[in-house]
């Protein structure tokens, strides 16, 4: 499976932040793989910032980006990860283009005050661990975008084998 870039939305920065310590938890403990996190925030004031959750996470080419970028339009965006190394420069622009429109999106769909998990996941090892551990955040999670290959890899986890 390729890697699949999920946004968890959730009712406030620090709901956001405790969700993300489970989730790298479940990283070093083998249960997911995550190449890069961010964590999309507005602020009173409308201002949308996305940094990077964990600099200390491998870095993938899936999000990429720099660091304090700002990308256009009504809303100061800093964006995350690091173009340098992810190809031509035709490359990089068609890259930053993507992550700005990402970026955009994710910060668009949340209010004031709250915050969106944007990662890169490659893999889930073990769905059940994972949704078990995430579930003692579900009060205040808004809206999980799964994309549904990973979805579906997530769904069989859960059913178990096929019986033949």
């Amino acid at each position: 499976m390729d890697s699949a870039i999920v946004v968890l939305h959730y009712a406030s920065r620090e709901s956001a932040l405790l969700a993300l310590e489970t989730i790298q938890n479940l990283a070093a403990e083998g249960f997911v793989e995550l190449t890069e996190t961010a964590i999309v925030t507005r602020d009173p004031d409308g201002w949308v910032t996305a940094r990077p959750a964990d600099p200390e996470l491998p870095r993938g080419s899936a999000m990429g980006g720099v660091a304090g970028l700002v990308v256009g339009g009504l809303i100061g965006l800093p964006v995350l990860g690091v173009l340098a190394g992810a190809g031509v420069a035709a490359g990089n622009k068609l890259h930053a283009e993507n992550l700005e429109s990402l970026i955009s999106t994710v910060g668009n769909r949340i209010g004031a005050d709250e915050a969106a998990l944007v990662m890169t996941v490659p893999a889930v090892h073990d769905a059940e661990t994972v949704r078990d551990r995430l579930g003692a955040h579900s009060d205040a999670l808004l809206s999980a975008d799964i994309p549904a290959g990973l979805r579906a890899e997530i769904d069989r986890q859960l059913r178990g084998p096929d019986p033949d």
